[in-house]
């Protein structure tokens, strides 16, 4: 590998940095930020509107950037990017606030999409899968940090620093994308089918405010079951204007029946990783009373043994088919998730962390796999938009995670105080000093296994699906 492409994948870290950065270190600031603005029932929305704009950008700069070029667009995101965190540093009212990280989450979504389809653009097979391990690398290093840097921040200085920690890094990649991406770029002649663009995006907004709605409301409440149900119609709408245009948002090729399984697994993962990213660490401190930073056990050996699987893929992806990849990966996942299923409170957080690298080795063979089915099934002028599809997967699979084992550990601790006449509210459960510590530890316990049983249960389905792909091979020298 030059130094050339070496500058630029410095520059797509820098940019992951920043989003992983930006996802957890907010959450340090809420406390500070609604008690400065007095905005402590709109805290909610700075999160989901940070969340749809992410979501609508993933599938729209992808295919703005098969249109008019990967460099252009990436500069573009990083520009808005900065922009919505400096109006989020300025901003001196709640409602100012939220509008700012919807800019912000615009850039974030873009930067996100941009970055996968540059990395398939610009590094070959081998390459690439080392290059997406050392990303995810990144990003989980900027997740792990991201808290004790928003803590130091607020101690000494405030929370609008907490946005202005970005711009920097932000100039940075920006500067040295402009110097070092000299990659000459296939652009489409397509034309842009606003009226596809228009209805997708409606699509998704049902569809998060739906899946964000999940965790309070009732699937029949207007605001879940009504939202799922506009979903369908403007789907049903989305599918007819495409089949009347020429140059079509989402390629023909990604209705196929391979694309399709792909699409499934890669939700269905992506809900298993936000289950790991929340729920480890809060189990050793919620359930074995460990400090925080223990909690750095987990997320650790699954960054290392996921960039270790990255490098085994990268050796050995022409050897075997995808099929054969991703069912090894992919059981390697769920035996991980098996293992969580077998801890008790008193378990050795060393388990904990032997049970997490076996998890790391099989993400990081089953989601860079994944990515190269997508991004080898289309063309090279189509794939932002595949890797702009696959992003927005991901963004709903761990969207629907959250919500759905969230409703898991609620519904069990209540469960469990039901047997014994008592009424809890989970929200308040480790404030509440009217019930014995033991049993709320017990109650956690059983929360917590029960989310790493659907963990199980979602992984040996993953494997299932993978069953359902040909046995393809990737060529020798595909993208050099």
């Amino acid at each position: 590998m030059n130094l050339e492409k070496k500058l630029i994948a410095f520059a797509l870290f820098s940019c992951t940095f920043m989003g992983a950065v930006e996802i957890t270190i907010v959450t340090t600031a809420i406390p500070s930020i609604v008690r400065d603005l007095n905005g402590f029932n709109l805290s909610s929305y700075l999160f989901s509107i940070y969340l749809l704009t992410s979501a609508v950008a993933t599938t729209i700069f992808g295919k703005l950037s098969d249109l008019y070029g990967r460099k252009k667009l990436l500069q573009i995101s990083i520009v808005i990017f900065i922009l919505g965190s400096l109006l989020c540093g300025l901003s001196n009212s709640m409602p100012l606030l939220i509008i700012s990280r919807g800019v912000q989450g615009l850039g974030s979504g873009a930067i996100n999409t941009l970055t996968m389809a540059t990395i398939g653009d610009i590094f070959g097979v081998e390459d690439r899968a080392r290059i997406q391990g050392y990303n995810s690398t990144v990003w989980s290093i900027g997740g792990l940090i991201a808290p004790i840097l928003g803590g130091i921040i607020l101690i000494r200085l405030s929370w609008h620093w907490v946005f202005f920690i970005n711009v920097p890094i932000g100039i940075l990649s920006m500067i040295l994308i402009h110097r070092s991406y000299k990659a000459t770029e296939t652009k489409s002649d397509d034309k842009l089918d606003l009226k596809g663009l228009f209805t997708l995006t409606l699509i998704i907004i049902c569809l998060i405010q739906a899946m964000s709605a999940l965790e309070k409301h009732s699937i029949f409440s207007p605001n879940v079951g009504g939202l799922a149900v506009l979903a369908i119609i403007f789907t049903y709408v989305f599918t007819k204007i495409e089949k009347n245009v020429e140059y079509p948002v989402i390629p023909y090729k990604l209705f196929s029946k391979e694309i399709l399984v792909v699409m499934i697994i890669s939700f269905l993962n992506s809900t298993i990783l936000i289950a790991m990213d929340v729920y480890n660490p809060s189990f050793l401190q919620n359930v074995q009373g460990y400090p925080p930073i223990v909690s750095t056990v987990p997320i650790v050996p699954m960054s290392v043994f996921w960039v270790v699987s990255s490098f085994i893929l990268s050796r050995y992806i022409h050897k075997f088919s995808t099929k054969a990849i991703l069912i090894v990966s992919l059981s390697i996942l769920a035996i991980g998730c098996c293992g969580l299923v077998l801890l008790t409170p008193k378990s050795s957080p060393l388990f904990m962390g032997i049970y997490s690298a076996i998890i790391g080795l099989g993400f990081g063979g089953s989601f860079n796999m994944l990515l190269f089915i997508v991004q080898e099934t289309v063309s090279k002028d189509d794939i932002g938009m595949a890797s702009g599809s696959i992003m927005f997967v991901r963004t709903l699979g761990q969207t629907l995670g959250v919500s759905a084992f969230g409703f898991i550990l609620n519904s069990s601790i209540v469960k469990y105080f039901s047997k014994t006449n008592i009424d809890i509210d989970p929200a308040n459960i480790l404030s509440n000093t009217a019930i014995d510590k033991t049993e709320i530890i017990k109650s956690l316990f059983a929360g917590y296994n029960n989310v790493y049983w659907g963990c199980l249960i979602v992984g040996i389905v993953c494997v299932i699906f993978a069953l359902l792909l040909p046995s393809n091979k990737i060529l020798k020298n595909y993208n050099n």
